[in-house]
């Protein structure tokens, strides 16, 4: 009886002897930690322009020099600006399309921006395409070192009116629109 349970216990164990690595497997974890050493990131102030009631057709302005763009990160960057079409905020359906040539038409609106210290007058149009923001005439806007800024404001032109019954034009009022004007940093 000894015989059988001996051998009955060596049958087990040498049939598990393949089995121990997988049974006593352990898994280890290796954390690697490093830093970057370009960190891109941009900051705007104000973050918003609240104009209130517009009429149709009519060019609206931030002062000359009403956004600052500031480098908070710690690579040279150039920045970049994209607009898009402005949606009714209760049915986002029905929107204002943006002008590609800075000309506006009947549910089509332009923008533009101007750079800080650039002729007063001269406005850049900003389209639904991402575009590098420049001076006219000028090299791109840059932004060398953290803390570095740049100026700039924003031009408006509202749709023509929506219809026109005689001598009177109608522009359909009470629509609050929205849109969303994206400045972005991009590594030089």
């Amino acid at each position: 009886m000894k015989i059988r349970t001996t051998s009955i216990i060596l049958i087990i164990a040498l049939a598990l002897i393949p089995c121990l690595p997988t049974l006593a497997e352990d898994n280890g974890t290796v954390t690697i930690t490093m830093l970057t050493d370009k960190h891109i990131e941009i900051t705007l102030e104000p973050t918003e322009w609240n104009i209130g009631d517009v009429e149709p057709n009519t060019e609206y302005l931030t002062s000359p020099t009403w956004c600052t763009v500031t480098n908070s990160g710690n690579c040279v960057v150039d920045i970049h600006i994209e607009g898009e079409d402005a949606v009714w905020v209760d049915s986002p359906a029905t929107k204002w399309t943006l002008s590609g040539n800075g000309d506006n038409a009947q549910s089509t609106y332009a923008l533009g921006y101007h750079i800080a210290y650039d002729d007063a007058d001269s406005y850049t149009i900003i389209t639904t395409s991402d575009t590098q923001m420049q001076k006219e005439n000028e090299d791109p806007i840059r932004l060398i070192d953290s803390n570095d800024s740049k100026q700039f404001g924003l031009r408006l032109l509202t749709p023509k009116a929506d219809f026109l019954a005689g001598e009177v034009e109608y522009f359909y009022g009470g629509r609050e629109m929205k849109v969303t004007i994206t400045v972005s940093a991009v590594v030089d």
